[in-house]
């Protein structure tokens, strides 16, 4: 079980009363941890109907594979256990799929137990089922493991109507002690979570409502932690929100919330859409202070909280000035000298994307009360970090702000969900260098100097500062600030391939979204993922080999692949004369928005350059007949430019650019973009002739 509680640390240590206060909450959790092994009589469930088993279609959704009948699922944060029931319908061959159940978990903080399956047959039939199970893991961050346990149903048939029912409970092995950011106290005990204090909210539950799968009938029921709020000295209230979900109220019970909805068409993903989280139709329960009559209320104390959290930690009288003068080693340039405060800070140990180490290893982490303890034991968590180096920077006497950022990869900020650790979950660094502003990202390894990852770019961000909250956007990057260059030198093989070099030079996020997202990758398989990138964007058929990598390892915004590449099946012949695309180092399928109409957003990572320079040698005996007519096109969207010309004898050259200038784009502009990128396709689909001397 996990507590954690806010409290104010003063250089003595925590007072008698927190002290005490943390014993009744550990005494409490574990009460309840026992009280969770009590065994529960089985709930009713809806009774399967003969509409159900002669069921083949659904009306709501015809040709549908598949159906939820009926989904249930109860919070139960009194005993720290969720149960879920899922019933599904299977109507055609192609539904098989989602007789395959997959259940996210994370062991350090919980299990997945008690697991249930029936199969019903066409005739009503019952049989138990043991489901083939397999364990994967799904990504790792610091000492957590996020894994997948797959239920696999053999021998599955349409108009089967299958039940899946489990638990997620507390595991069984208790975790180590330990403290974690924002300078809140977390004790482990069997990894269950009650979030005592998020800056005077907290949140309870989330419930996704939308599944790859269309629901006929869902029931969720929330049951209230009787000690939440303790450490704020009085109860909560409960309060909820919801998102895209329009004429449903939930029902107040005695101990919390039900909610029951019916007909929840399908989550159907689209290319380049905005985070899930945000468009999925969803149902949200957190709990707020009574005396928080607003929202902005809200922002301004919380805020004010963080302020003072923050400006605690990043205490270190002289002993942070002589670390400071240690540091910049007599150097004199402003510049200089932030860029050593910055690799100094980048050097720390960041628990937060440590690969893997161990109970053991975790159990001699320490708590950081200070800046002075990251840099005397050398690590800490992302934002202890991002503290750190505000606190050397504004010990060398630059004017420096931390700011509070919404990290916008997996969700988007809502101003009205009062929660403030987890919507705005990073923190970036604002330094003034000369007359300007730059923002640094010193919690993220590897980031380089005056850069920010693009997650906590263009999104939405707080300070408090003067007394004062506000709320601004982040900055964001340019087209230009993230390219990446294609050079090709390539020549016919006689065989309608081309063949030579493809250099691939990424800058920027480009650069940095590789190396950061394949930090655990060893070199062997960041190279396939490189080589199977490019041969996405060739024709069909094509062939690449990487045969060098430069600024893997580097700081810095830049990384280069040098490939040996056959670009397949571009030359044709035709009578006496060949043809070959103006734009040969392409697919039909680099080109997206295909369809003419769209549901969400478009939204890019960033906004971007694509940039190549290719040079093609003529065939032995061939000279130009026609070349294509170059094409400028811009707006305030993008821009694309193409040209094709013959510099030298023998030799053809095509330099192309397209450039997205944004990375969000609303429903009623998609025709713009779709037009944009069939304008493109159109343009580098021209041939060029080549004929016989």
């Amino acid at each position: 079980m996990k507590i954690r509680c806010s409290f104010r640390q003063h250089k003595s240590g925590y007072h008698l009363g927190q002290m005490i206060l943390l014993l009744i909450l550990v005494i409490a959790v574990l009460d309840f941890g026992l009280s969770a092994q009590t065994k529960e009589p089985a709930r009713p469930r809806p009774p399967i109907t003969p509409e159900d088993l002669a069921m083949s279609d659904l009306p709501e959704l015809p040709g549908a594979p598949a159906v939820c009948l009926y989904y249930e699922r109860i919070d139960d944060n009194q005993k720290k256990v969720k149960s879920v029931f899922k019933r599904i319908k299977i109507l055609s061959p192609a539904g098989r799929d989602y007789a395959n159940l997959e259940i996210p978990y994370v062991p350090l903080l919980n299990d997945v137990k008690n697991i249930k399956v029936v199969v019903y047959e066409t005739d009503g039939r019952r049989r138990e089922v043991v489901p083939e199970t397999m364990d994967k893991i799904a990504s790792r961050q610091g000492m957590f493991e996020n894994r997948i346990k797959t239920l696999a149903i053999p021998g599955v048939s349409a108009g089967q109507i299958i039940d899946y029912e489990y638990e997620m409970s507390p595991g069984e092995k208790p975790g180590p002690l330990w403290i974690i950011t924002d300078g809140v106290l977390s004790i482990s005990i069997n990894a269950v979570f009650i979030m005592m204090d998020d800056f005077y909210s907290q949140s309870a539950v989330n419930w996704e409502l939308q599944d790859s799968i269309y629901i006929k009938k869902a029931k969720y029921t929330f049951l209230a932690d009787p000690v939440t709020g303790v450490s704020s000295g009085g109860k909560y209230n409960m309060a909820w929100v919801t998102n895209n979900l329009r004429n449903v109220l939930p029902k107040r019970i005695e101990k919390g919330l039900e909610l029951e909805v019916n007909d929840i068409p399908p989550f159907l993903r689209e290319e380049f859409m905005p985070p899930e989280n945000a468009e999925k139709i969803s149902f949200k329960i957190y709990y707020l202070p009574p005396d928080i009559r607003s929202n902005d209320e809200y922002w301004e104390k919380a805020a004010g909280s963080w302020k003072q959290i923050y400006e605690e930690f990043m205490t270190g009288g002289k002993g942070l000035q002589k670390e400071v003068l240690a540091l910049v080693e007599g150097a004199t340039d402003p510049e200089v000298k932030l860029r050593k405060l910055y690799e100094r800070v980048q050097d720390i140990k960041n628990l937060d994307y440590v690969p893997s180490m161990s109970e053991k290893e975790w159990k001699k982490i320490k708590p950081n009360n200070d800046v002075r303890d990251v840099l005397k034991r050398n690590y800490g968590y992302k934002n202890q970090i991002a503290r750190t180096f505000a606190a050397l920077a504004r010990a060398a006497g630059f004017e420096t702000y931390l700011v509070r950022v919404a990290s916008r990869d997996e969700k988007i900020f809502k101003a009205d969900i009062p929660l403030f650790k987890e919507q705005l979950d990073s923190e970036i660094v604002m330094v003034k260098i000369g007359n300007r502003f730059q923002a640094f990202d010193p919690g993220l390894p590897g980031c380089p100097y005056e850069m920010v990852y693009w997650p906590r770019t263009g999104t939405t961000a707080l300070t408090f500062e003067n007394d004062r909250m506000s709320f601004f956007t982040s900055p964001s990057t340019s087209a230009d600030d993230s390219s990446c260059r294609q050079i090709a030198k390539l020549r016919p093989d006689g065989q309608g391939n081309l063949t030579g070099t493809i250099r691939v030079e990424y800058r920027g996020q480009e650069a940095l979204s590789r190396k950061f997202g394949n930090r655990e990758k060893d070199a062997m398989k960041f190279k396939e993922i490189l080589e199977e990138e490019l041969l996405k964007k060739l024709p069909a058929g094509s062939k690449v080999k990487l045969k060098d990598l430069t600024g893997l390892k580097e700081r810095s915004a830049e990384l280069a692949a040098e490939f040996e590449a056959t670009v397949s099946g571009v030359i044709h012949e035709a009578g006496d004369k060949l043809l070959l695309p103006v734009y040969a180092l392409t697919n039909p399928g680099r080109y997206p928005f295909r369809s003419a109409f769209r549901k969400y957003p478009v939204y890019f990572n960033y906004p971007y350059a694509e940039i190549d320079e290719i040079i093609i040698e003529l065939p032995d005996g061939y000279e130009v007949e026609a070349l294509p007519e170059a094409k400028t096109r811009d707006s305030e969207r993008a821009g694309f430019n193409l040209a094709c010309s013959q510099d030298e004898p023998g030799q053809l050259r095509v330099e192309r650019r397209l450039a997205i200038k944004k990375n969000l784009f609303p429903v009623n502009e998609y025709i713009h973009l779709k037009e944009f990128f069939d304008f493109v396709l159109a343009r580098d689909s021209q041939q060029i002739v080549l004929r016989k001397k």
